[in-house]
This record gives C-alpha cells, structure tokens and sequence, in this order.
C-alpha cells in the first residue's frame, strides 16, 4: 500500500438535488459531504431528508461526511441554527464524520470580530465531541493572520491532543483570488501552505481535511504539503458550464460558443492522453478520443459522472510517494504560484511556522462559560 490509499476527496452533493452518482455503482461508493446548511435554506429539508434516512435518499453506500453550516449560517446570519440543532441532527443520521458548527469569519471582520469566531467555533466542538464521544467530530482551523491560525490550532490542542480529524477552513474565497488576509505579504497559495503546514505541525497523527480544495489543481498541492482530505462541488458546477476536469489539470471546456469567448482552455488534443486513460462510465462506452468527446458535448449528465470518477479517483494519476508529488508541484507541475508555494513551506517548514508561541490554555474557562456564551442551553448527556 501506497500513501495514495488513505487519500479521499468528498464529491459535495446537496441533499434537494439529484443524486445522479446512485445510478453507477463505481460511483455511489466514493466518499460524498452534504451539509446540513441545505435545511437552513429550505427548513423542511431537516424533517424529509437529513435524517436517519439519508444515505438511502441519496443511494450512496460509501464514506459520509456531514457538514454542520457554519458556512450556510454566516449568509443568513438572522437563521435560527445552533449547536443544538446540529446536536439533534448528529443523532439521527448515520455518517462517518461530523463537521463541528465553526463560524467562518467575514471579510470584514475585525481582528476582534474575527477571533469570537474563532473561539466559538472551538467551544462548539468541545460541546459536540462531549456530547458525542463514540463519533467523529471534526473540528475546523479558522484565521485570517498567522498568529489566528496558531491561536486556533491551540484552542483545538486544549480540548483534544490528537484528534481523528483536523479541517482547515476558509479556503475557497483565497483559490477564487479574492484577497481577505489581514497582514500577509504573500500569495493566498502560500497563505494557505501555511495553514496546512502548521495543521500538520501541530497534529502529526490526525487526518487533515481542506474544506473545498478538492479540485484537479488544488488538491494535489493540499497532499504534497501534509493533508490527506479535500472536497468539492465543482464536479457538477463545472459540468453546468460545459466543462470537464482532467487529473493534474485545469477545467478544459468541452465547446465553446462561436460567439463565446472562452475563459477557460478548451479539450484539444494534448488533451487526448488523459482523455483516453480515463475509466469513467461514459468514457468507456467509446474507444475513440472523437467519441468521448461526442458523449461529452451530448449532456450536463455526462460531465458530470466523468467529472465525478475524476475528482474522486484523480491520485490513481499521481506518483507514487508524497516525496515525489511534492517535486512535480514545486517544479511547476500545478504552476508557478503552487510551486512557490509548496516549494518554500517543505524546503522551510520550520521559518514558515515561525517562531514557538506559548500555547494557550483555555479548557477550564471553556467549561465556564461556553454553554452561555453560545445563547445554547447545555446539551443532555448521552443517553438521556
């Protein structure tokens, strides 16, 4: 066994779409992540679908993963969500892993605003993982700064040494080159090698999960630096623009309107290799690169199954070490900004974490105050 057998990348599937992967068996078994945010758009979706049922509502038979909407929350601030919400929902459903419900800073956020989030964030894990201790419950690395990430990593540190799951959020608005970092010089990648490097720096033996970096490009940098898990929406988002994903590379549009111009690098041919290695149910139905192409063109459908096989088995394409992943990235095999980036956090660890901070120590005034400093009533313990 390789390092790539313990890599998973989560397909994100809303719970009130259709579940086009149940239809194909190499495909309902892959891990997926929904979130429980779906019901604080639409209410009703707690009572008919995010319940005990609900891996059978999406026909899925493999690895799950329920976000809790901290994400779903900060765009409806005015929602009537909390930790005990979640709880009850945690109870019902069957899954692998439960989210924590973090509070992802704004982008205009203040320092202050930002490290309540932060702190609340914590406090909703220390009461979940309490409250559930037979379950994963993974808590989420939120900051804006160095010295928020290193604040945070020290509040999860205080309530658990080493837990199964670390997840580093905050990341999508940084790969969408919207620039929300407070005091940082460098690129939102290096930014974000930062976060990764310091995530496994302080918990070696924890999987670490990168919420949103699941893409072709991006994910392949998460693991070079230290991380094991990263999700994704794209698989059907960019199937709805026309476009398909291929291992270690950008979206490339399938076909571009003539009137259209084309924001994205379109199929060609030195795209063939990769087009004819891929084993997804629809590109298997023909032996010809003109025919996968064809199928492609003919259906939102179609794009989206291939996109899913891709996403989710895209490192059956990498080398085989994390060693050598690490030198195609840092090489300019994902671009310049990655190789820089993973370049100097594995060249330099020990400088980019930055000096040793005392840790904080937090877990008593934790069980002080955090029930009212969430608006929560305690949770009841298991069982009763």
């Amino acid at each position: 066994m390789t390092f790539l057998s313990g890599l998973k990348v989560w397909l994100g599937q809303s719970v009130d779409t259709s579940s086009i992967c149940a239809g194909y068996e190499e495909l309902n078994s892959l891990p997926f992540l929904t979130s429980l945010g779906c019901a604080i758009r639409r209410p009703s979706l707690r009572r008919t679908h995010l319940n005990a049922d609900l891996r059978s509502k999406l026909g899925l038979t493999g690895p799950l993963m329920i976000d809790s909407g901290g994400f779903a929350l900060s765009m409806a601030p005015s929602a009537r969500w909390s930790v005990r919400h979640v709880s009850s929902a945690i109870e019902e459903i069957q899954a692998d892993i439960f989210v924590t419900l973090d509070l992802p800073p704004h982008r205009s956020d203040g320092a202050r605003d930002r490290m309540r989030k932060i702190r609340r964030s914590v406090m909703n894990y220390e009461l979940l993982s309490e409250r559930f201790p037979e379950k994963i419950i993974m808590p989420v690395v939120h900051g804006r700064t160095r010295a928020e990430v290193e604040v945070c990593l020290d509040l999860i540190a205080s309530i658990s040494s080493r837990p199964r799951w670390v997840g580093i959020g905050g990341v999508v608005p940084l790969l969408l080159g919207r620039r929300q970092l407070a005091d940082w010089e460098g690129s939102p990648e290096s930014f974000i090698a930062m976060c990764v490097q310091a995530t496994r720096s302080r918990f070696q033996r924890s999987k670490i999960h990168v919420f949103g970096a699941g893409g072709t490009r991006t994910f392949p940098a998460m693991v070079a630096l230290g991380a094991d898990s990263a999700d994704s929406i794209g698989w059907r988002q960019a199937a709805g623009y026309g476009s398909v994903f291929l291992p270690l590379k950008s979206q490339r549009i399938v076909s571009p309107g003539a009137d259209m111009r084309a924001v994205r690098k379109i199929l060609g041919r030195t795209d063939a290799a990769d087009v004819m290695r891929c084993g997804c149910p629809i590109c298997t139905k023909s032996a010809t690169f003109r025919g996968r192409i064809a199928l492609f063109k003919k259906s939102f459908h179609n794009r989206s199954i291939h996109n899913a096989w891709v996403i989710g088995n895209q490192f059956l394409h990498w080398p085989r070490t994390r060693a050598d992943l690490s030198v195609l990235v840092s090489e300019g095999g994902l671009g310049p900004r990655w190789a820089s980036a993973v370049g100097g956090q594995t060249n330099g660890a020990a400088s980019a974490a930055g000096p040793k901070r005392k840790r904080v120590r937090v877990k008593a005034n934790y069980r002080k105050r955090g029930a009212n400093e969430l608006g929560d009533l305690p949770i009841p313990t298991a069982g009763h």
